[in-house]
């Protein structure tokens, strides 16, 4: 199967604390949310936009995908048990039980993820847990009715040694060295450098300088972080006294703020893509 990565933005500490972790179990969760749509994909970008709660988990299954939001070797908050073994060793798998997917199905890849899991990392079979075992709730709540019959499939059941891994987000990152289009057209505009829409090796020298000066990783690759640090909009107080908002929307935001201004609005407030 194909694991596809859509990973939590380190800057969101809350959802993605960055604490380093030698995963020793693997805790089965079901997503309890079955509105038409709450498949795996919305899943991994509601955690990829931020939320308010304090919950993450490493994988979202579906009966047709996989989306990693955490990596393996990094700690998130779904266990329930504070800084007890379920956060801080665990990976946490959700199970999608969206109304217009195939439960049995999702089950069955969440088996696939599973195995595969184990193998990687070394976990026997009596460390595959569910939510339930640290902290008493009533998850994964259908499964919990036939837990030892689920265990009973993942023995039976097999993965592959190496799945197809890919990175995408909504806008195709990343990009790097020889990406063409429109995204690479958007990074030399911000970067003001010519603008030809091919990533060559200028293009690569100037991500590079950038990442350099704000503190990113140094690889010219334009990812999910160097991304939002490109376009986070940030704005400029001019001498005669006028905002002027510094990022390529301007034009989108300044049109947005007119019509609020327009219908005399109250409050105006500009919120960053984070």
């Amino acid at each position: 199967m194909e694991i596809k990565q859509l990973l939590i933005p380190t800057s969101n500490t809350k959802t993605r604390p960055g604490i380093k972790m030698t995963p020793k179990y693997i805790t089965v969760h079901e997503t309890d949310n079955t509105a038409p749509g709450a498949d795996a994909a919305a899943h991994a970008k509601l955690q990829y936009n931020g939320n308010d709660r304090t919950a993450s988990w490493h994988y979202t299954v579906d009966d047709h995908e996989i989306w990693q939001s955490i990596p393996d070797n990094e700690v998130a908050w779904h266990a329930g048990d504070g800084r007890g073994a379920g956060n801080m060793e665990s990976l946490a798998i959700e199970i999608c039980v969206n109304s217009d997917g195939d439960f049995e199905k999702a089950k069955a890849n969440a088996i696939w993820l599973i195995h595969y899991l184990m193998d990687k990392h070394g976990i026997p079979i009596d460390r595959v847990v569910p939510h339930q075992h640290w902290s008493g709730k009533n998850c994964p709540r259908h499964i919990l009715t036939y837990w030892n019959t689920f265990i009973n499939q993942i023995k039976s059941g097999g993965g592959e040694s190496m799945p197809k891994i890919t990175y995408r987000n909504d806008n195709e990152l990343p990009i790097s060295l020889g990406s063409k289009g429109e995204l690479v057209k958007q990074v030399q505009q911000r970067l003001e450098i010519e603008a030809d829409g091919y990533y060559g090796p200028k293009t690569k020298a100037a991500v590079e300088a950038y990442q350099k000066q704000y503190g990113l990783k140094v690889d010219g690759i334009v990812g999910q972080e160097t991304w939002h640090s490109l376009f986070r909009p940030t704005y400029r107080v001019e001498a005669d006294g006028k905002v002027v908002i510094d990022t390529v929307y301007s034009d989108k935001i300044a049109e947005s703020v007119k019509r609020a201004v327009d219908s005399e609005a109250k409050e105006i407030k500009i919120y960053p893509r984070s």
